[in-house]
């Protein structure tokens, strides 16, 4: 309870209020000679609106009084409670003075009119300078006591006195202030809500509904509109009113909703199925699509942060890093500001105002080594001719060619920290507080929109997606102001799912259908996937054959030596016995003119070994 509602004493504390009494000065129906205050004396003041309850009889007496005492004695103020305020209790005015703008525990003393007494009274009042305690339909109760124990008896009651044991009638109980409460009341010395009353939902408090336009005794609220006829699909034996909603079977369905005709069995007749991705996961998801035709794209890049027709788009480039020969598992993106109108104008893409440029991803950027960091800085000839350089990953203003053409205007690029690092293949940060970055001066043709509605600002060759914010310059068709945009894009979930692949990716839960593989034998980084002798030609692409130029079956496609032939007299004891030969070609001459002819082996002796030999022999003609 507030300050405003009684304070339940112990008996220990009641009776010793009882010892304390104080008589009142000679005089009837006059308030103490000490209950004098000097206003001049005080700088601040504060109103105060009481009442007075004298052993739990609250507002009784008309001529009661109360005033205020400082701890030093000194009479603060004082009143007499001589207006029947609205609150049915007697009640007074009091303008309690201090020299302090706040001051604690003023000390209440209570005149019973009536009896010609001092109560005793144990209440307290907090001064603040210019304050305002109470008011005519809710006053502060000040609780005078002759008797510890007389008075409420019942703990229910705002005015319960501990000490009581005699109930003098005098139980004050909570009010309701809800003023939507069908027992509210304005004033009252204490209130609890959970007294509160309401009526029924739409009655009001005598039970009647609040509206009923028909006066059928059902309210508004509770009328069920319906369809009252029996034909109708929707005929409701509940409805009280009928809403002429009434509805009847109309081909294809019944009165069901279901279809006479229904092949796939998923509710929608088939005159009505309209096919497309349905899929609300889809980048392409179509709302009306009732079934889903398989074109379902999940690969699309979450792009946020459009700003007054301005906005970011990221596209694949046709040119694959697996269609160049050294570079396998790369994909080339270019990434676009989007714009509302042809004139709008691309100025700059830079860090300032806070604002940070990024674009990075998983793995390092391709970076050529006759590249640059913006393509107006490339070699024009060295562009067109090497595939690996026009893959290169650079940044522009509209330019997709080195040389700028008519009307349009070369890549301004600041050079330092971040560049350097992005030609060495990092990720691109530009400070938000750099001012660095790229641009082009107004009103160059690169700069605008054109028919496409959008501006290329950079190519990104990598093996993983890209993602990241830009802070983009931008000036609107017929407008003197420029602005700067913020656009983010986040990667999709998606990449190539086949581990066999060369820019396979274990976190994609899509395949963005752009699994790249080896060329067959060889491994990613295009080499052998299989040399058994290390000659640097795949073991499926060996040609066997003789490698030898000086053998008569050279074979100048071979790659791997097998079967060289060299042909020449193989006999050893023949004129022209040649070491080399590994093919007798029958030119093997031989001299008779031997001291011993029988020596066959030519080993210098005639033996068993020359018998052998001659048989070896045997049989063959003699040229």
């Amino acid at each position: 309870m507030t300050n405003r509602l009684f304070k339940p004493l112990t008996k220990t504390a009641a009776l010793l209020l009882v010892a304390g009494f104080l008589a009142l000065p000679q005089g009837t129906l006059a308030q103490p000679d000490d209950w004098v205050v000097t206003p001049s004396a005080y700088e601040f003041s504060m109103t105060l609106t009481y009442t007075i309850a004298i052993d739990g009889l609250v507002g009784q007496g008309s001529n009661n009084a109360a005033a205020i005492f400082a701890p030093d004695g000194t009479c603060r103020g004082w009143g007499v409670t001589d207006f029947a305020g609205p609150s049915g209790y007697s009640t007074g005015l009091i303008l309690v003075y201090s020299n302090s703008a706040s001051e604690p525990g003023l000390e209440v003393r209570i005149w019973d009119a009536d009896q010609d007494s001092l109560p005793q009274c144990s209440d307290n009042l907090n001064f603040v300078a210019n304050g305002i305690q109470g008011s005519l339909s809710d006053p502060v109760v000040f609780y005078g006591v002759y008797d510890p124990l007389v008075g409420c008896t019942d703990q229910a009651a705002c005015n319960y006195l501990e000490s009581a044991i005699t109930d003098n009638g005098s139980c004050i109980y909570p009010a309701c202030s809800d003023e939507t409460a069908c027992n509210y009341m304005a004033s009252s010395p204490c209130f609890d809500d959970a007294t509160c009353l309401f009526p029924e939902l739409y009655l009001d408090c005598q039970g009647s509904c609040v509206n009923d336009f028909d006066g059928d005794g059902i309210c508004d609220e509770l009328e069920i509109g319906g369809c009252t006829d029996d034909r109708a699909c929707n005929f409701n034996p509940d409805a009280t009113d009928d809403d002429c909603s009434c509805n009847f079977p109309f081909y294809p369905l019944d009165c069901s909703g279901n279809c006479y005709l229904d092949t796939d069995g998923d509710g929608v007749c088939e005159a009505d199925e309209i096919a497309g991705c349905n899929d609300p996961l889809g980048c392409n998801f179509d709302p009306t699509a009732t079934d889903n035709d398989g074109t379902c794209e999940f690969c699309c890049y979450s792009i946020y942060e459009a700003t007054d027709g301005f906005g970011i788009d990221i596209e694949r480039f046709a040119g694959i890093g697996a269609d160049t020969p050294g570079l396998p598992g790369l994909t080339t993106y270019r990434v676009y500001i989007t714009c509302a109108s042809s004139d709008d104008q691309v100025l700059a893409v830079t860090g300032s105002g806070g604002n940070s440029t990024f674009i990075g991803s998983e793995t390092n950027f391709y970076q050529a080594a006759e590249g640059a960091a913006v393509i107006s800085d490339i070699d024009s000839t060295t562009f067109a001719d090497f595939p690996e350089v026009a893959l290169d990953s650079w940044l522009t203003i509209g330019l997709d060619q080195p040389n700028p053409g008519n009307g349009e205007s070369a890549i301004n690029a600041t050079s330092g920290l971040w560049s350097t690092l992005f030609e060495f293949g990092e990720s691109l940060f530009v400070g938000g507080v750099s001012g660095d970055g790229w641009s082009v001066p107004e009103n160059s043709d690169n700069a605008l929109a054109g028919d496409d509605l959008r501006v290329l600002v950079g190519q990104f060759t990598s093996s993983t997606p890209i993602e990241g914010s830009l802070n983009v310059t931008v000036l609107p068709a017929g407008s003197t102001a420029s602005f700067e945009i913020t656009p983010l894009f986040v990667a999709p979930p998606c990449g190539c799912t086949d581990a066999a692949a060369c820019n396979y990716d274990a976190t994609a839960t899509y395949d963005d259908g752009n699994c790249q593989f080896p060329e067959p034998g060889l491994t990613c980084a295009g080499q052998c996937s299989s040399d058994a002798d290390g000659d640097g030609v795949c073991d499926e692409d060996e040609v066997l054959g003789c490698t030898d130029f000086n053998a008569d079956n050279f074979d100048a496609n071979a790659t791997e030596d097998e079967s060289c032939q060299y042909f020449g007299c193989t006999y050893n004891n023949a004129e022209n016995f040649d070491s080399a030969a590994n093919v007798d070609d029958g030119s093997c001459t031989f001299s008779l003119a031997n001291s011993c002819p029988t020596d066959i082996n030519g080993d210098g002796t005639t033996a068993a070994s020359d018998i052998l030999a001659m048989l070896a022999y045997y049989g063959q003609p003699c040229e």
